[in-house]
């Protein structure tokens, strides 16, 4: 054991953490931090065996990789042990914890200890990446109240979690009633943290910061572990002070930010697998994060199992066929024992779905290829198709270059799918593009320049890049600020007079927030884009009705007893075109981001 521990400094540790927060927990001690530690980091630091050996041998990359393989840990976990019929309390939680820590400690293999003046150069240049992340993120989801709509869907789930002890559970009040539908890899986290420790729902709205930041840390662990320190340092910076990197905070996309900080470790893992092979753990590694990753968002899943088999396919065809079937094959036998609880919760979660949308229901989504190049700014972008031009030189003779290149070019195809009638909210395949392009412009600066020089270029670059993000991060906070305080001021108004289980009609833009604010039925009026589940079409169509003032609307309004409108004065469609506003209604309350009208009695 002695011997154990010494090899597993980092192990060690996890289990100390896990330790400490159930002693402070059975003393009553408020230490959410620590919770926060022990359900993320633990888990991470205990299965760093399961990641490649060019992560392991520094310190750094180690430490940086962690959080996203706890992610990855525990989100699958708890689903699984949920889905087993398992209540989530503190106590089930903390054995599920304690039993990660412990199978991650039984793991053969060591870790690197030894903090060399390359790694020291390196977590001083990562710390500086994540420092110019965490400022401007602050500029979009400091405070509160936060920016968005969909943060209160996820406040909502967290806390139904917590009350039920379970995640397979129906909303009461969206869409009148219906189950939550959401991927379940973040929310599994969300209430894990709230049952460990008995803060309110409300704290799990910055839950999308720390998302943000995993993504950096993960970013430079797969940079480094193929193209060094250095390379891995200029990865992080990029993707730290990129706009895009900060718009996906403003409208709270969690489970797409969910799978991007996985994205890059699988990554990391399909590179192995095309240029080595998979020896030892990996594919353990590979398939834990294939499966977090189908819990976290279904079309990050998608985006990667068109990935693999582009980049498999070529490896295979240049004569790389025994390791990268090999590969293969443990990594589909590693997820096919981690599935089976994640399995059983998408199924079941899937049954009430109603299918999905045909393709013309988000042609109002299509990419825009303006916009993208602003968040991605004009600076990046120039860099960006210099990279990609060398990339594709290099990739003849190195296949470290396929994964990402096949992840481009399947992130093109689906952003542009609409041609082949493929459904699919297209616009957010942009979202997919700094994990590709932060890597080559970093990896094409570290081969082209001096080191010093290539940092001096990256400094330079990263301050202009940060500029326009400072100044776009606080137009997007105002853009997605509906719940400003003179907003919260008139929901409250509204609450006060509600009725048990009353109904509440909302827009698109009030449509979570209203639901979890007033905590009463409501019936929102999204656009057929906002959809995922065909099932909740008619029930939107129904809203819009009811807010159009039409015959079948007020019928409508007059059987549910609907007395409240809910909408946002300046609220817009995916075109950014204003939305129709209400054709019935009194003004109660009028502000900037709020209009509450009410109906006529019946």
């Amino acid at each position: 054991m002695a011997r154990r521990l010494s090899r597993r400094p980092l192990a060690a540790a996890a289990a100390g953490l896990v330790a400490l927060d159930a002693l402070l927990a059975l003393a009553g001690a408020d230490a959410a931090e620590l919770s926060l530690l022990a359900l993320l980091l633990a888990p991470g630091l205990a299965m760093l065996p399961l990641l490649p050996a060019t992560v392991r041998e520094s310190p750094v990359a180690s430490l940086a990789a962690a959080p996203a393989l706890g992610l990855a840990a525990s989100s699958v976990a708890l689903i699984s042990v949920s889905s087993a019929g398992i209540a989530l309390n503190g106590t089930s939680v903390r054995l599920v914890l304690a039993a990660l820590v412990l199978a991650g400690f039984l793991l053969p293999g060591e870790e690197a200890r030894v903090l060399e003046r390359p790694a020291v150069l390196a977590a001083a240049g990562l710390a500086l990446a994540v420092a110019a992340g965490l400022v401007l993120q602050d500029r979009v989801v400091g405070g509160a109240p936060v920016p968005g709509n969909d943060w209160a869907k996820y406040a909502l789930y967290a806390d139904e979690i917590r009350a039920h002890g379970s995640l397979l559970i129906d909303n009461p009040y969206w869409m009148l009633g219906v189950p939550f539908r959401e991927d379940p890899g973040a929310p599994s986290l969300y209430g894990g943290f709230l049952v460990l420790t008995g803060q309110p729902a409300s704290v799990v709205v910055h839950g999308v910061w720390v998302l943000g930041v995993i993504s950096i840390l993960s970013i430079f662990a797969f940079v480094r572990a193929l193209w060094g320190d250095l390379a891995g340092v200029l990865a992080a910076a990029f993707v730290a002070v990129l706009p895009i990197s900060q718009d996906i905070l403003a409208w709270h996309g969690v489970a797409n930010l969910a799978a991007l900080a996985l994205l890059p470790l699988v990554l990391l893992y399909l590179t192995r697998l095309v240029t080595r092979g998979l020896p030892a753990l990996e594919p353990v590694g590979l398939g834990l994060l294939l499966v977090a990753l189908a819990a976290a968002h279904r079309l990050s899943l998608l985006v990667v199992g068109l990935t693999l088999l582009v980049a498999a396919a070529a490896a295979l065809a240049s004569g790389q066929a025994r390791p990268v079937l090999r590969g293969l094959l443990l990594t589909a036998a590693s997820a096919a024992v981690l599935a089976p609880g994640v399995i059983y919760d998408l199924v079941e979660r899937g049954r009430s779905f109603g299918g999905t949308q045909d393709y013309r229901a988000y042609l109002s989504a299509k990419v825009s290829l303006g916009p993208v190049v602003g968040d991605l700014t004009v600076i990046f972008t120039l860099m960006a198709a210099a990279a990609l031009v060398l990339a594709v030189r290099w990739s003849v003779r190195e296949r470290t270059f396929l994964p990402l290149l096949s992840l481009l070019a399947v992130t093109i195809v689906l952003a542009y799918a609409w041609i082949l009638h493929i459904p699919n909210a297209y616009f957010r395949m942009a979202y997919f593009l700094p994990v590709v392009l932060a890597p080559l412009v970093a990896v094409g600066l570290v081969r082209l320049l001096p080191a010093r020089r290539a940092a001096a270029v990256t400094a330079v670059a990263a301050l202009a890049i940060g500029a326009f993000a400072w100044d776009q991060g606080g137009n997007v906070r105002d853009f997605y600020a509906f719940s400003s305080g003179s907003s919260l001021r008139g929901l409250d108004a509204v609450s006060a007079g509600l009725r048990p289980r009353e109904v509440v009609v909302t827009d698109r833009c009030w449509s979570f927030l209203a639901t979890w604010l007033l905590h009463t039925r409501t019936l929102p009026a999204l656009e057929p884009e906002d959809i995922q589940p065909k099932a909740e079409l008619r029930r939107a169509r129904d809203a819009r009705a009811v807010l159009d003032g039409t015959p079948a609307g007020m019928a409508l309004a007059r059987r549910l007893g609907v007395r409240y409108l809910i909408v946002d004065p300046t609220c817009v469609d995916t075109r950014e075109r204003p939305t129709s506003p209400p054709a019935v209604g009194t003004p109660l309350y009028v502000s900037k981001r709020l209009v509450v009208l009410r109906l006529p009695p019946t």
